[in-house]
């Protein structure tokens, strides 16, 4: 699926969903990875500057700041989507270059690590499982809301 700038958008289904279109990955040893999905990297057209607030050792609850995005129309707040201890952050994006999100969202363009804490799992089932029917279709819904998808020929 293209949005209306031609851009191509893409949702792997081995991730969770927010409502803020941000991401979570479960990883090895008890770790989930956060970052901001396609849809929420394209939404904009161009990404300026990227801060992330979160430090190594930081405990994050379900809602807090984790940074903010300059886009050429606004700022948008990073909330964090699930609850944790910062392991780790992404050192090029929290050096305010933005070119890995833009570029590699679910990849080199992650925000921060976490290590879970009592209450994430509970958080998690909150959030929109990639890969299942209800998902694609809140995704396809948020597409066509946020940017209009152009048909591929």
């Amino acid at each position: 699926m293209r949005n209306q700038w031609g851009k191509e958008l893409h949702f792997p289904e081995d991730v969770y969903y927010s409502e803020e279109l941000l991401w979570v990955k479960i990883e090895p040893e008890n770790k989930l990875r956060v970052g901001i999905s396609d849809l929420g990297v394209k939404a904009v057209k161009k990404l300026i500057y990227i801060r992330i607030k979160s430090r190594v050792g930081d405990q994050l609850k379900k809602g807090d700041l984790i940074g903010m995005v300059d886009t050429s129309k606004m700022v948008w707040e990073i909330i964090a989507p699930v609850s944790g201890v910062v392991v780790a952050v992404n050192e090029t994006l929290a050096q305010g270059n933005p070119t890995p999100l833009m570029s590699d969202p679910y990849g080199e363009g992650w925000l921060i690590q976490l290590e879970r804490t009592s209450e994430t799992e509970s958080e998690l089932q909150q959030l929109r499982r990639g890969g299942e029917a209800e998902t694609k279709k809140w995704i396809e819904e948020q597409v066509e809301a946020i940017i209009p998808l152009q048909q591929v020929s």
